[in-house]
């Protein structure tokens, strides 16, 4: 009975904030009130998040944040591993109360989707194409045209905080496609560099900082749903400031740059791994704040 309130009160919140998004997207639309209908978005979205912070507090479920917390008013980059939806709540929920929604990499195809495409357009989220090797090769003019959208909506309003979450694995974790990727480790699949250099790319001029975080639901089965309704016991989330190594700050251009790039995204993967391993059998390190 209680998930379901909490579900409902969810749903609530999401369609009006998403009735009012829709309301101001159209100032979007002109250069002169462009600026002003992203404010307005962002100050509704983040209201919304806020919401979700609350409601996510009212759960039984033990929070268990370790590490470095990021600066609400910063920019930043967030490289995670992906099990379910709901990492995406645990990411606001590392990000505290007051700060701006996080923007995720966004498939082409969810800009039909109702109410949803509207708000990411207006929001400023990278919506990517994603196009293949024939597209392009029968069109060269596409080959940039997924960098060239997403720096330029990255970079719009630099002087307001900005928060970018990348899923490095592209895709949720699952044992079927642990055993397809070859995965070398034990609890995540194989990092794509694509992914993190555009983010990098596209916020380097700006950027405060970049974080990894660690998801970890020990013994639970991941849904929306479980945890709204108090079924998942805990939720780990370890949060560390790391440092790109200077040879890597720029763009890479030669094969050796691109496999320098990879090495370093496969080094911050084999920690992740171990990092997860303890996470879930228990034996993590105990400077921890539990909610």
């Amino acid at each position: 009975m209680i998930g379901s309130l909490r579900i409902f009160f969810l749903a609530v919140a999401t369609f009006v904030g998403g009735f009012f998004i829709l309301l101001v997207s159209p100032l979007k639309l002109l250069p002169a009130t462009e600026a002003t209908g992203y404010r307005a978005a962002a100050w509704i979205a983040g209201l919304w998040g806020d919401f979700m912070r609350w409601l996510l507090g009212t759960l039984p479920t033990r929070w268990i944040l370790t590490g470095d917390t990021p600066d609400p008013k910063g920019t930043h980059l967030i490289l995670a591993n992906h099990r379910s939806w709901i990492d995406i709540m645990a990411v606001m929920f590392l990000l505290g109360k007051g700060t701006t929604l996080p923007r995720f990499f966004m498939k082409w195809e969810l800009i039909y989707v109702p109410v949803i495409g509207i708000c990411a357009w207006t929001l400023d989220f990278p919506i990517m194409r994603r196009y293949t090797a024939d597209d392009i090769k029968d069109r060269p003019e596409l080959k940039n045209r997924d960098f060239d959208y997403a720096h330029r909506v990255l970079s719009r309003n630099p002087n307001m905080p900005c928060v970018v979450v990348n899923y490095a694995e592209g895709t949720r974790f699952s044992e079927e496609k642990h055993a397809k990727n070859r995965s070398p480790f034990t609890h995540l699949l194989k990092p794509k560099v694509g992914g993190p250099q555009l983010a990098l790319d596209c916020l380097r001029d700006r950027l405060d900082g970049i974080y990894d975080v660690t998801l970890a639901y020990p013994g639970a089965q991941l849904s929306v749903w479980r945890l709204l309704s108090g079924q998942i016991p805990e939720v780990h989330i370890h949060s560390e400031r790391i440092t790109l190594p200077k040879e890597l700050e720029k763009t890479p251009e030669s094969l050796a740059e691109l496999k320098a790039f990879r090495g370093w995204m496969n080094g911050l993967w084999e920690a992740k791994d171990r990092r997860l391993d303890a996470m879930l059998n228990g034996t993590q390190a105990n400077d921890h704040t539990s909610l």
